[in-house]
């Protein structure tokens, strides 16, 4: 009888331990999950390759923190472009990120709920500059702006310069021209993005001074961006818990935080 008995407590010990390690290997699985590939395009500050040869930016530190709260490995890939969309459609991608929607893209791509980043085209002038605007585009009209070459900045400013209202522009490939335009005079506006054109402006300045410059409002334009799942890979779980956690982060304040705290120690030092 004592034999008996001491045999099946040591197979329910058994058991215990074999349902232990089962729970925590299932466990492990789901919090780690298999490494994850994500690619995104060179667009500094949000992301770019650093002088040491690591991916950094605004955009990817905040994805990183997302996917590290979710225990995901991940690693992250500075790509062309058309690449990232061909790789997104063969499912040779996981996901992308900072990718605006375009109802043509859902065909092969699981865009998140929420969205990642604000991308924001607004103006900047010399500081101290007088200009007479307060949201009219129109009343640009006689004023030099500095814009992109073959870049759209939405469709009520691309529509002025289509209708004709626009016509004093000089366009540029590099803001980093447009930035020396507008600090030699050769221009009055430099229209550009919110975060890019502070951080090309600091860059510029290590090499030789420049006059601080100012952002005047409203906005041209305000575009969302997102990160995005190839369908082929089948993440819409990994989707709902980036979203999930990038929400709470949100509504608690440490999404905004996060930005300002990298705006405020990452781009002063560039």
């Amino acid at each position: 009888m004592n034999i008996l008995r001491s045999s099946l407590l040591k197979l329910i010990s058994m058991s215990v331990l074999l349902l232990s390690i089962s729970v925590f290997m299932q466990a492990s699985a789901a919090g780690k999950g298999r490494p994850l590939t994500i690619g995104t395009l060179e667009y500094p500050p949000y992301h770019y390759m650093s002088t040491e040869g690591n991916v950094n930016g605004i955009t990817i530190s905040l994805v990183n923190h997302v996917f590290i709260t979710m225990q995901q490995p991940v690693t992250i890939r500075i790509m062309p472009w058309s690449r990232i969309l061909k790789s997104l459609k063969n499912g040779s991608l996981d996901g992308a990120f900072q990718v605006l929607y375009k109802e043509e893209r859902t065909a092969y791509l699981d865009y998140s709920q929420e969205v990642l980043m604000q991308e924001v085209v607004t103006l900047f002038i010399r500081q101290g500059q007088k200009i007479n605007y307060s949201g009219d585009l129109s009343s640009l009209a006689n004023y030099r702006l500095g814009v992109r070459q073959d870049f759209s900045y939405g469709p009520v400013f691309d529509g002025l310069v289509t209708e004709g209202v626009l016509t004093r522009l000089t366009s540029k490939t590099k803001p980093r021209d447009l930035i020396l335009l507008l600090e030699r005079g050769g221009i009055d506006v430099l229209v550009g993005d919110l975060f890019s054109i502070p951080y090309q402006h600091r860059k510029i300045s290590v090499e030789f001074a420049l006059h601080s410059i100012e952002r005047i409002q409203p906005d041209v334009q305000v575009t969302p961006s997102f990160m995005v799942f190839s369908k082929v890979r089948k993440l819409t779980k990994v989707r709902d818990q980036f979203d999930k956690i990038l929400r709470k982060m949100k509504k608690e304040g440490r999404y905004q935080a996060y930005i300002d705290k990298w705006d405020r120690q990452k781009m002063e030092n560039n």
